[in-house]
């Protein structure tokens, strides 16, 4: 019974079967190594904000249409409702703001909250009291990461750091916020401060609705979802104005548990997750690492011919059946640890790209627990004993006898792998096809039409400049460049969708979105006009077909009401489309104005020449003038990045695509080596009574290629439903081309004749006497 563990002839098979080890390990380890990689990532993504202490109690204020509410609506709530511990409202607006810390300007991602910030989340503050950190207007908590960028080696605390016209004393370091629907920020901060950035975000009388994301931690044994009622009421009471207009009806609390996959969104201030991408992910794992354990039995089973011998012998010398099945079962225990840890390695190289391909970083360190390790090495065991079943099985159900006189090959049909490299062959052609849908689909997506010229534009944020002079010391620097075609002052660009003005238009609630620019601005972006009534004067407006239809006005009226007031209406502008295809048409007001009285927004660089060299002339001159990083990009690369989603799942598709089209190779390799051995003397055969080699090709390469033809005709139906399914989410979208099917198994069918063409090339070239001698 000993030497059922004894590897010594196991390892000498492997050494004698170099391509056959490699092969094997090969297949399983880059396998276990995408399974390591999906295993981790769909572990944090299920388990955001789960760590918090209070994460029972802790919910989001929201309505039926998004998670916003108003900076003092936390107050108000936290004195009407007895079962609300505490409140804390959090902005996330303000990015790659100018910071001046540690003697340097550096950027900086900032957070707007509360002094209960540390009561109400778990977040770890490295230094200083929780309930001390922001105890002071005046105070900051910063991270780890900034604290490196702006302080280097020095002690941050009680250092300065200079925003705008305001100073803060940094009083705490935290850990870099991960793992949240709260995204990561460089610097906390009080929202008294928010006034230099945006002064409507604490406006009394909640000018702002949706600008903040307020939580809420319940007392103990407290049910505050039976009051939502009521608090419906108390904000009407308040004069809550969106409640009070009906342009919302529901107050809902959503569990921070529930916040990272909830449909209801947040304007992009918080982190969301996709259920169905991690679903999607977690599938497509579980297919690899089923990819891997057929092609090890398939190579295992290959090689039968060689380890029969060896089997036989052995029961000739006593060893039941029994123990060659533990045997063989131990050494794919054995195979599957050495993968295993050779995954290990590659998931750690591989790390830091999968992090930036699924904008989440893997940390495998942190997922390192005693649990973790007993769960994988019992998960390794267990493959192992899978995939060394069948091979065991197989080899040691051989009668001794028959081994001895080579009977042994020539009775197994191959009926599991043939099943399994057709079901292969499936899942690879409906990846393939899969990718290239999702890739012709996003193309489609970021490349429509929207009514506005986006080629060859930057929009620089003004956040960063300090006033209008160094707004136009600014643009009277980018003027002289000769790769600037002009310029333009804007208040908002179609793509960022400007401001949201939510008004009651003679009784009727109507949301309008607001563009705000200067003459340059509206000839850059090329909007087409269908009207023009030749009173173009600043503080007039351009409407939309779709705000004349709202509002019920007709195309000769000259003004409309808009708070109180009558301003003109300058002329119509055709309906374009704001953010990107995807988003329901709107309606718009394009307001004209010469920013005399009031600051941009934003700052629009026309290039002309070569887009990447005026990028990089503007980029020059920002830096010089401002003396901190370039904020800027191109309207046309901002479309683009909105689809990231999309194109993060393309790319997802094609990698395992490619990863399922390498295992299908070497599981193909692996039966063509097993179906020539056991017709290595028919082949030898047909020689001797004339048949040519081309002829004996052609037969060994169809009788293969056959598998991918059946595949195909499986799939295809298959893949037309399940793309029809997701296209049928995009209005606009592409016509699914009997060429996509095609492309995918004209790949698998080219894939499938080079793995298999040179061992079928061997056995038709091969002397048959030789063959013939050898059997």
């Amino acid at each position: 019974m000993n030497d059922i563990f004894n590897m010594g002839t196991f390892l000498k098979f492997l050494s004698k079967n170099k391509l056959y080890t490699a092969v094997d390990i090969l297949g399983l380890s880059v396998s276990l190594m995408f399974v390591i990689l999906i295993a981790i990532y769909t572990i944090q993504e299920l388990s955001t904000d789960r760590f918090h202490e209070k994460a029972d109690r802790i919910y989001i204020l929201g309505n039926e249409r998004h998670l916003g509410s108003a900076y003092r609506i936390a107050g108000h709530i936290q004195e009407q409702f007895p079962e609300i511990e505490k409140t804390c409202p959090i902005n996330s607006d303000f990015k790659n703001i100018s910071v001046s810390a540690g003697g340097k300007n550096v950027n900086a991602n900032l957070l707007l909250t509360d002094s209960t910030f540390f009561d109400v989340f778990s977040f770890k503050l490295i230094t200083k009291n929780k309930k001390d950190a922001l105890i002071a207007k005046n105070y900051a908590v910063i991270s780890e990461t900034f604290a490196r960028k702006a302080f280097g080696n020095t002690d941050p605390v009680g250092q300065s750091i200079q925003i705008k016209d305001l100073s803060f004393i940094v009083n705490g370091v935290m850990t870099d916020i991960k793992n949240s629907t709260i995204p990561y920020s460089d610097i906390l901060l009080r929202f008294e401060n928010v006034t230099p950035f945006n002064p409507s975000l604490i406006s009394e009388t909640f000018d702002n609705s949706g600008g903040t994301n307020i939580f809420i931690l319940e007392k103990e044994n407290a049910n505050l979802k039976v009051r939502a009622d009521d608090m419906v009421t108390f904000f009407k009471k308040i004069n809550f104005w969106v409640y009070k207009r009906e342009l919302q009806s529901k107050v809902i609390f959503v569990p921070i548990k529930d916040i990272y996959f909830s449909e209801i969104q947040s304007a992009d201030k918080l982190r969301h997750g996709d259920w169905k991408f991690v679903m999607l992910l977690m599938s497509v794992g579980i297919i690899t690492l089923v990819f891997a354990v057929i092609n090890y039995i398939n190579l295992t089973v290959a090689q039968t011919g060689f380890r029969a011998k060896e089997m036989a012998t052995r029961r000739l010398l006593g060893s039941t059946r029994y123990e060659l099945i533990v045997r063989i079962v131990f050494e794919a225990v054995f195979l599957c640890l050495l993968s295993f840890l050779l995954a290990l390695f590659l998931a750690f190289a591989c790390a830091p790209y999968a992090s930036a391909l699924l904008e989440r970083e893997i940390d495998i360190i942190g997922a390192i627990s005693p649990l973790s390790l007993l769960l994988v090495f019992a998960t390794v065991i267990l493959l192992g004993i899978i995939s060394g079943m069948v091979p065991a099985i197989v080899i040691s159900n051989a009668h001794p006898i028959e081994v001895v006189k080579g009977r042994f090959n020539r009775k197994n049909k191959m009926v599991f792998s043939k099943f399994f490299i057709t079901f292969q062959n499936i899942i690879t052609m409906m990846l393939l096809a899969a990718a290239i849908t999702i890739s012709f689909q996003t193309n489609y997506l970021i490349n429509a039409p929207l009514g506005y010229n986006k080629a060859n534009i930057i929009n620089i944020p003004t956040d960063n400049f300090e006033n209008k002079e160094e707004i136009a010391v600014f643009a009277d620097g980018i003027r002289q460049l000769a790769a600037v075609k002009r310029i333009a002052f804007a208040q908002g660009t179609p793509f960022d969708r400007g401001n949201n003005w939510s008004v009651n238009y003679d009784g009727k609630n109507i949301s309008f979105q607001v563009l705000g620019g200067d003459t340059a601005y509206f000839e850059m972006l090329g909007l087409q006009k269908i009207k023009e009534n030749g009173i173009a004067t600043p503080g007039s407006f351009y409407l939309t077909p779709q705000a004349l239809k709202e509002t019920g006005l007709d195309e000769d009226a000259l003004t409309f009401k808009l708070g109180g007031q009558n301003p003109s209406i300058a002329g119509i502008f055709k309906d374009i489309q704001l953010g990107n295809i995807t988003h329901s048409l709107q309606p718009v007001l394009f307001w004209i104005s010469d920013f005399k009285n009031n600051l941009p927004w934003n700052v629009l660089v026309e290039i002309q020449g070569n887009p990447d060299a005026g990028y990089q002339q503007v980029k020059e001159v920002f830096e010089r003038t401002i003396g901190i990083d370039f904020n800027g990009d191109f309207i046309e690369y901002e479309i683009e990045k909105s689809f990231a989603s999309q194109q993060r799942i393309s790319k997802i598709i094609s990698i395992f695509s490619a990863i399922a089209v390498l295992i299908s190779f070497l599981g193909l390799f692996a039966m063509s080596t097993y179906y020539i051995r056991q017709r290595s003397k028919e082949i030898a055969i047909r020689k001797v009574l004339s048949s040519g080699n081309f002829e004996i090709l052609s037969k060994l390469v169809v009788t293969f290629l056959s598998y991918v033809l059946i595949a195909f005709v499986i799939a295809t139906p298959i893949i037309w439903y399940l793309m029809q399914q997701w296209l049928s989410d995009y209005a606009y979208r592409i016509n699914l081309s009997p060429l996509i099917f095609i492309s995918a198994g004209l790949l698998c069918l080219f894939f499938s004749l080079v793995s298999v063409l040179w061992q079928s090339w061997k056995a038709a070239t091969a002397n048959p006497v030789d063959t013939i001698k050898t059997e």
